[in-house]
């Protein structure tokens, strides 16, 4: 409940229609390489070509998108000729050219989905080009939530792909394609960011049943990963990621490969947290339930270190139950990046002097536990980052844990440049960053005083009843519920301090 009072006053994921996204009188917000080819006439989009084209020419927006529901009545005037609509899309080189998802158009590709300079086709059925009037207007619809993605043409469904590891946000741009001679027109009507997932008459459920895989998956970008403005992050698992509260060496390093982002990042990290089980003081709801009211777009979560004491043949149990876990979370829109266990360092554990039973950190499959959080996530469509083997390799190995299970600072900050590595973000820690990082520590001691308060017990668990949790002058008052709130606006400002200290990067680049 304490979460929703923070999150309910910052304005997160809700939809919205885009006003400003094209005029429709000129070409404000949208940019070419080559603006000859492009104008507005009777408010729509033209793309024109009187002679042959050597290559494909793009009219970029300057907006970006993650989730959105795009609607353009489009005409083709010539049907043998070839267009599109990029989404989520990003400038391969310096000429312009567009690196991502194509909603596709003309002869015989009418309605596909394709994946320019990139995987190529991803969606090949031919149900656009039977609901297309060619040579005459055709609404064109494309809608977009997390990994799924769905285009409509003249109202029939025409691409229906869940893409796990796909492009995540990115830009749009329309197409006029290398050839012939050539006119395209496109009258934009609508973009909604964040819409309701529905189109061509179907709603949520009835689109997922449509949904199928990509014929072509990502290759080699399965890791890869983007942030959008505002969107929410949050670090789930045992007591590594609560010493990530502490040390902020992810947090600031994630900051800083996006100093143009406002992110809002928050630690939820429990001691003694494992995939079976997660105990919470009473009253203060479930792990997944955490989650969903800080309105989470990308969870990051590590499980598997302390269970891989139970062995190699409780693999499959561990599995099992880390599904389910994450199954509870797991929605359309929100990003899971699966953290790989930490490697155990036997040497470093104290067993005590006197009888000493047999270190069992030198019979722990951790690295076996691994590859079976890599199947895991592969399965599932989760990010993974493989943080066992990059410590394993570190120079440092041996000496990143204080207590043979749990990292130094030291070896926070090593976890954290290799899981920023992993995730394609060339990122490294550096004195500079010493500035952000202590705002973001501040931002988490706050944090962790208005999420997991000692007082508790009296503030939301089985003591909310007793005399103490009352004004002594007004009984019918509880302290403590308006106390927390303290946090709020220390919260806001530290966060704002955040963001002033991104900028001073950029200043300083």
């Amino acid at each position: 409940m304490l979460l929703l009072l923070l999150i309910g006053n910052a304005g997160f994921s809700q939809k919205k229609t885009d006003t400003g996204f094209f005029n429709k009188k000129d070409l404000t917000g949208w940019s070419a390489v080559n603006m000859q080819y492009w104008s507005v006439e009777d408010g729509a989009i033209v793309g024109r070509a009187t002679e042959k084209v050597a290559k494909n020419q793009f009219l970029w927006s300057d907006v970006k998108v993650t989730d959105f529901y795009l609607n353009v009545d489009v005409l083709l005037e010539t049907n043998d000729r070839n267009a599109g609509i990029q989404f989520r899309s990003k400038k391969a080189d310096a000429s312009g050219q567009a690196l991502g998802y194509q909603a596709d158009m003309g002869k015989d590709v009418w309605g596909r989905l394709y994946h320019e300079h990139g995987r190529e086709k991803l969606d090949w059925s031919d149900r656009g080009e039977k609901a297309v009037k060619p040579g005459q207007w055709n609404k064109y619809e494309i809608l977009v939530s997390g990994d799924r993605i769905w285009t409509a043409i003249n109202g029939k469904l025409a691409v229906s792909v869940k893409d796990p590891g796909g492009d995540p946000s990115g830009y749009i741009a329309l197409q006029i394609h290398s050839g012939d001679a050539q006119t395209v027109r496109y009258k934009i009507n609508t973009l909604v960011h964040n819409p309701k997932v529905e189109l061509a008459g179907l709603n949520e459920a009835q689109l997922v049943k449509e949904l199928k895989l990509p014929l072509n998956k990502p290759v080699g970008k399965t890791s890869s990963l983007t942030f959008g403005e505002n969107e929410v992050i949050v670090f789930a698992g045992g007591t590594n990621i609560v010493n990530m509260r502490k040390d902020c060496y992810l947090e600031t390093l994630l900051m800083a490969a996006h100093p143009h982002t406002r992110l809002h990042i928050w630690n939820l990290g429990w001691d003694g947290d494992t995939a079976y089980e997660q105990f919470r003081d009473v009253g203060f709801g479930k792990w997944s339930k955490n989650l969903d009211s800080l309105g989470a777009d990308i969870a990051f979560v590590q499980f598997g270190q302390m269970e891989s004491l139970q062995g190699e043949a409780a693999i499959p149990e561990f599995i099992n139950a880390y599904k389910k876990l994450l199954s509870g979370v797991k929605t359309g829109k929100r990003r899971i990046v699966l953290i790989s266990p930490v490697p155990f360092e036997p040497a470093n554990l104290n067993l005590g002097k006197g009888n000493v039973p047999e270190n069992p950190l030198n019979k722990a499959a951790a690295e076996q536990y691994t590859d079976a959080v890599r199947q895991l996530a592969a399965q599932e469509g989760y990010h993974f980052v493989d943080l066992y083997h990059s410590l394993q390799k570190s120079p440092r190995a041996g000496s990143l844990t204080f207590d043979g299970i749990h990292l130094t600072p030291e070896g926070q900050q090593l976890a954290a440049e290799a899981i920023v590595q992993e995730l394609g973000m060339h990122q490294r820690f550096t004195e500079k960053l010493e500035p952000l990082r202590k705002e973001v520590l501040t931002k988490n001691q706050l944090w962790i005083g208005y999420w997991r308060p000692g007082n508790w017990a009296f503030l939301g668990g089985d003591r909310t009843t007793v005399p103490f949790s009352h004004d002594w002058k007004n009984t019918e008052k509880r302290i403590f519920p308006e106390e927390i709130k303290g946090f709020e606006p220390l919260i806001r400002e530290a966060e704002i301090r955040i963001s002033e200290q991104q900028n001073l990067l950029v200043t300083q680049n």
